[in-house]
């Protein structure tokens, strides 16, 4: 379509994945389109930073990616980056127990085995857990793989807990096993997170296809995806204002006219793609839209903290890319230096805390001692190495909680303003709060732009 440089532009609020998303869908789509990000870069949650006491860079959280990501791993396709991650060639997690030493694998057969029973194996061999248990694991996975997906939304109200304890799951085997894979996805346990929610990451990816759960892990900074699609939105012919904080929309006769931005300026628009957080977004709106269908919806999301350690330690306390730890202070340890090619003889190790509730609270000092200790009961190395450096990284707003009963309120990118369209890893995606949730959202909006304005 050919660019009217004289029509004023579709301005997208929020420079985060879904934004940036949007955004290049705009541009190249042949609209002229604005972005604006209050703060001095973009990626939202998803960056990096250098730590300037170690001239080392750092994510501001751990991310990875898997194989059923596919809107995400497109997006990097585009931007010309899809070399940043590296997927594994079958899915493989290696779960320790620090309390008795042991490991044990949830290992995919591979893709000539269809889905679920390419798991089969290893859950059978699952030593955290005795044959019973592994057996109870087997029936859940059977009743969910026949779950619909109209019957999958009327379990939003229920737990995922809730809904395994009644398909024979013991606290035991939750702890042990679901919540493995329900807590870096979701950003909580099983208790806290909807039925509907979980439900959704088990079949999309475990139980549909052998590969899709194939881990993807970043070969360099996360900013990386940021910085190179931006400059891509950039390239599209769309402007792009970093450090400039939007304050409001104005609404004439039930249509987004300008924004004001809180530098005082009145920017005309043709349409506006929010793409911020849900409270963040009902504050940028007009006061008389925040109480009517369906924006009085964003006020119901509450968020859950994620907390990452980045830890510098004296000699290699590690060899794999990465390991589940049956502890709570450490869950997920990735091994940054083998993952980022970092030489050296010091090694860069990040654990991951999701659904940080506890440790949110707790002071930087005791969330490093706690990870030391559980990384030196997980790692036999870890015992006889030192930590040269500790960073830790909180973010007690990390995601939208996909609690109980929130699949009600989670809107989709069309609103009853015809070109005010809504963004963000927290709208009716299907998915939880993850990069692929909000590369969805972006693409969404943009297509009711484009179709609407």
């Amino acid at each position: 379509m050919q660019r009217n440089l004289d029509d004023a532009p579709i301005v997208v609020i929020g420079g985060g994945l879904a934004g940036l998303a949007a955004a290049l869908d705009l541009a190249q789509g042949g609209r002229r389109t604005l972005l604006f990000e209050r703060r001095s870069f973009a990626g939202g949650k998803a960056f990096s930073f250098t730590d300037p006491q170690h001239d080392v860079v750092l994510d501001n959280g751990q991310h990875l990616t898997m194989r059923c990501c596919t809107a995400f791993d497109g997006f990097l396709r585009r931007i010309g980056l899809r070399e940043i991650v590296r997927y594994q060639r079958a899915l493989n997690v290696r779960v320790i127990d620090p309390g008795s030493g042991m490991g044990s694998n949830i290992a995919s057969l591979g893709a000539p085995f269809p889905a679920p029973l390419h798991l089969a194996w290893s859950i059978f061999n699952y030593r955290h857990l005795d044959l019973l248990a592994r057996a109870r694991i087997g029936r859940a996975v059977w009743a969910m793989r026949g779950i619909g997906e109209a019957e999958r939304r009327e379990l939003d109200r229920r737990s995922f807990e809730e809904w395994l304890r009644g398909h024979g799951q013991t606290g035991r085997v939750i702890e042990r096993f679901w919540d493995l894979i329900i807590l870096p996805t979701c950003n909580d346990s099983s208790a806290n997170v909807s039925a509907a929610q979980a439900v959704q990451v088990c079949q999309t990816g475990f139980l549909r296809h052998p590969r899709a759960a194939d881990i993807g892990l970043f070969r360099r900074g996360l900013g990386e995806v940021a910085d190179t699609a931006l400059a891509r939105v950039r390239a599209a012919g769309a402007e792009a204002r970093l450090g400039e904080r939007v304050e409001r929309i104005e609404l004439v006769e039930g249509r987004a006219t300008a924004v004001h931005t809180g530098g005082g300026e009145r920017v005309a628009v043709s349409g506006v793609v929010l793409a911020l957080p849900p409270q963040q977004a009902l504050a940028v709106l007009p006061a008389e839209l925040r109480l009517r269908e369906p924006f009085w919806r964003l006020a119901q999301f509450t968020t859950s903290p994620i907390v990452n350690v980045h830890l510098k330690w004296s000699a290699p306390i590690m060899r794999r890319d990465f390991a589940a730890v049956l502890d709570p202070n450490v869950q997920f340890i990735f091994n940054r230096s083998r993952l980022h090619g970092w030489s050296g003889p010091e090694q860069w190790v990040t654990c991951s805390l999701s659904g940080a509730h506890e440790a949110i609270e707790l002071a930087q000092e005791e969330i490093v001692a706690r990870a030391q200790s559980g990384l030196r009961r997980a790692l036999r190395r870890a015992r006889e190495a030192e930590v040269l450096a500790a960073r830790v990284v909180k973010e007690s707003e990390a995601t939208f909680r996909p609690a109980p009963g929130i699949l009600a309120h989670r809107v989709g990118a069309r609103t009853p303003i015809a070109n005010l369209a809504l963004a963000g890893a927290w709208t009716d995606t299907g998915w939880p709060a993850t990069m692929e949730s909000a590369v969805r959202s972006g693409q969404a909006a943009a297509a009711a732009m484009l179709a609407t304005t």
